[in-house]
């Protein structure tokens, strides 16, 4: 696919690429309205910096999005979020991690000193799978941690308690993904380490919770990161 990475801003996308999003947008998710999400995630005020990819067709239609915000309106942290999302047939082809991945790394580099939080809201266990087998550290683990436990009392004083581990890791969000009831039974009978975790943590993801993948970003993390990658290859 060809791709186009762009810092986005109020305006910056054509009125025909603001409409492919938000087709795009409706196609992937049920239980919202594509006008109010595209205004939660793509231009809600604030300390935010927000870096778009959009992947394209040969054709040139907009098959999918992938949008990281970076919220620098903790003083403890700057906590990095995502949206993303692609037509049915170019799902599940890992197509986000090198963004990912890219800008995180770049935004440690120009602020070593400050704290970074990847905290992803995920519905899916596919996306998770995608960052899981490529991340060194992912939270939540299967028995959860101290360490576990205060970031997500920072970051999720309101949410679910997960039964699995005991920890604030999930959040009722009042939309889902837009999978098949084969779908979903394939996910929950799934023999992939990074999926069954997922859905021994969220089983209801299928009905609006969604799971907070949390990553810290730091430079050992980073290192572990590209070592698993270079062993995965191999």
């Amino acid at each position: 696919m060809n791709k186009r990475d762009l810092t986005y801003h109020r305006g910056c996308l054509s009125s025909a690429a603001r409409a492919q999003l938000l087709s795009i947008i409706g196609q992937c998710f049920e239980g919202i309205e594509p006008e109010a999400y595209f205004a939660y995630y793509f231009e809600q005020d604030g300390l935010i910096i927000r870096r778009l990819r959009l992947y394209y067709t040969q054709a040139g239609e907009l098959a999918g999005y992938c949008l990281l915000t970076f919220d620098d309106s903790h003083q403890a942290f700057c906590v990095i979020g995502a949206s993303a999302g692609f037509l049915p047939q170019f799902r599940g082809k890992n197509n986000t991690f090198s963004f990912s991945i890219a800008e995180v790394t770049k935004a440690y580099l120009r602020r070593p000193w400050r704290t970074l939080l990847y905290a992803d809201t995920m519905l899916s266990p596919a996306m998770f799978r995608a960052m899981a087998k490529n991340i060194a550290t992912v939270y939540p683990t299967a028995s959860g941690s101290d360490t576990e436990s205060q970031l997500y009392l920072t970051l999720n004083p309101t949410g679910l308690v997960c039964d699995a581990n005991g920890l604030l890791c999930l959040k009722t969000v009042g939309r889902k993904t837009r999978y098949s009831a084969e779908e979903v039974a394939q996910f929950k009978a799934s023999s992939k380490p990074e999926i069954a975790h997922y859905c021994a943590l969220n089983p209801n993801f299928d009905n609006g919770v969604a799971l907070l993948a949390v990553i810290p970003v730091t430079f050992r993390q980073l290192l572990a990161t590209a070592w698993k990658q270079l062993k995965n290859k191999l």
